[in-house]
């Protein structure tokens, strides 16, 4: 017979911070729950509260807030359902409570009290970790602004990337200002006669001096900023460069397939840290300088496995309403556990120009196009003469104001005309820009290219055909502008997405949308075989009747 307290250690198992236990201490954990349920609606402690309790979600789902005090608006802190932890600020910190829990749905909870969670926290310390990333994931989601979650997301877990490459970053600055100021000095000290070259060399040192310091706060802002989050439906790496804007890459967690981990050297292994590479059957996403890779996969390993667990679940759900429909049988509704999926990235806030708009989303169509970089080298010589004829006319006004010479307005009006036929030539490379798109829809890729007033070339291909995806890029400039090619292979055919912008974006918007398509597929494959099992349910239950009731059939 199983153990009395198998269900429990059953439990125990999905619940993340016990991943590291054996069965033998999960056993020793289950002998000292305590269950409690709780109806819809309920409050299970509210702030201020004594922090005397660790609870883990059974079943259900549980919604923590706390109301802000200058708005008086109740702000959402995290939702957390079945495999969930929550509470354990804290008791970690020995504080009242600082949110409210409520019960979203009926739930069954199992709770620890204050004295066997420090009990647990003596006996096992491998929980701790665990602890630590879970407390820091709700102080830092109390503290960023969080707006692309979609409907019934939420955070399971935030982390910084780690900061061996800023400390690389700050040291190769630092160092270059050091070796800079050492050069100085010694130039100073064998010139010393010339005092004018050796104020301008102090010059210049301070200069570089203050740009390299800049820099380091710059590192570390940026650095700050990125963040990977893993949510009940995907996980994220957002990335915000400062007066440029945010770039977001992320990975449904239904369609993952595998966790790998790449540890670039010695040191890398021995401080914990590496690089998280998370496949798709058609993408990958690289995390790099993940702090403890290993913890960080098993982590979300747990997060897939509970996202399969509920989308089991749904489907049985899903079975029952369609039998329900199929008998005529009237039932109270049963609610859906399993989240939409999330919603597309749209388009991100730089700081450039709206004439240079390189994605945009309209009604779920995605259109690219080329980087503003590559609109200023193909048409470089309009730019150049465009940008010197207006140079001309203004410094040809001022030094006309000044100084008075016979025929000017002739002169200024030849230099206008020769302005206007610049502008009209940088006109027509930029609608040359402006009509070269690529467009992702809903179930095609369209690679357009038209000439103002010439031939248009118009090339598309389904979605559902891509056989392979990647994206580079290709050089430095690539690099500091993050310009790239996104290449696309679909049968015997080959597209390339030639100098977009920010390319691993564009290669996860059309990962994504093959992602939703393979989806909507398997919705309506298993929609199908639901109807057809409620159907054989219908005859039985007609047959068996008849065979129940025979007179029924009877002309009485």
């Amino acid at each position: 017979m199983p153990p009395k307290n198998g269900q429990q250690i059953e439990f125990l198992q999905s619940v993340q911070i016990f991943h590291e236990l054996s069965d033998q201490d999960l056993a020793e954990i289950a002998d000292r729950l305590k269950d409690a349920q709780y109806p819809k609606g309920a409050l299970i402690f509210a702030e201020g509260d004594d922090g005397d309790k660790l609870y883990l979600v059974v079943k259900g789902k549980v919604r923590v807030t706390r109301t802000d005090l200058e708005t008086d608006e109740e702000i959402e802190l995290g939702v957390f359902d079945s495999g969930s932890a929550f509470g354990e600020d804290a008791l970690y910190f020995d504080r009242e409570r600082s949110a409210d829990a409520k019960a979203i749905s009926d739930v069954q909870i199992y709770y620890l009290d204050k004295s066997d969670f420090n009990w647990i926290r003596a006996n096992f310390p491998a929980i701790e970790p665990y602890l630590v990333a879970f407390i820091r994931t709700h102080e830092i989601s109390s503290q960023l602004n969080i707006s692309w979650l979609g409907e019934g997301e939420f955070i399971n877990l935030i982390t910084r990337r780690h900061p061996i490459r800023l400390f690389g970053e700050v040291g190769g600055i630092l160092f270059s200002i050091t070796l800079f100021i050492t050069i100085i000095l010694g130039l100073s000290y064998f010139l010393k006669g010339l005092e004018s070259f050796v104020r301008i060399l102090w010059i210049v040192g301070g200069v570089f001096s203050f740009l390299g310091f800049a820099a380091i706060l710059w590192a570390i802002a940026e650095w700050r900023n990125d963040f990977f989050f893993v949510t009940n439906v995907r996980v994220v790496w957002r990335e915000r460069i400062l007066f440029r804007g945010t770039s977001r890459q992320e990975t449904p967690l239904r369609t993952i397939q595998s966790l790998n981990i790449e540890t670039g050297n010695f040191i890398g292994r021995m401080i914990e840290v590496g690089n998280l590479i998370v496949r798709t059957f058609n993408s990958e996403l690289i995390m790099t300088d993940v702090p403890h890779p290993e913890r960080m996969r098993d982590l979300i390993q747990g997060f897939i496995l509970r996202s399969r667990k509920r989308s089991q679940r749904e489907q049985l759900v899903e079975i029952r309403r369609t039998i329900r429909q199929k008998l005529n049988i009237e039932r109270e509704e049963i609610p859906s556990e399993e989240p939409p999926p999330p919603p597309p990235i749209v388009g991100k806030k730089y700081g450039r120009f709206a004439l240079f708009k390189t994605r945009i989303v309209e009604n779920g169509t995605i259109t690219y196009r080329k980087h503003w970089t590559v609109f200023f080298r193909q048409a470089l010589l309009p730019n150049i003469l465009f940008i010197l004829s207006l140079g001309g006319i203004f410094f040809l006004s001022i030094y006309f104001v000044i100084n008075e010479i016979n025929g000017r307005m002739l002169i200024i009006g030849a230099v206008v005309l020769v302005t206007i036929f610049f502008f009209f030539w940088w006109l027509y490379e930029y609608e040359d820009w402006r009509n070269d798109l690529y467009r992702v829809t809903h179930d095609l890729i369209i690679d357009r290219d038209k000439k103002p007033f010439g031939k248009e070339s118009f090339r598309s291909a389904p979605i559902k055909n891509i056989q392979s995806l990647g994206h580079e890029i290709p050089n430095i400039f690539g690099l500091i502008f993050n310009v790239g090619n996104v290449n696309i292979n679909v049968g015997d055919q080959s597209f390339t997405f030639d100098g977009v912008h920010d390319p691993a974006v564009v290669h996860q918007d059309i990962s994504r949308r093959m992602e939703e398509l393979v989806a909507q597929d398997e919705q309506q494959r298993l929609k199908e075989e639901h109807e057809r099992m409620a159907t054989w349910l219908e005859i039985y239950h007609h047959e068996t009747e008849d065979q129940r009731f025979p007179w029924r059939d009877l002309d009485l």
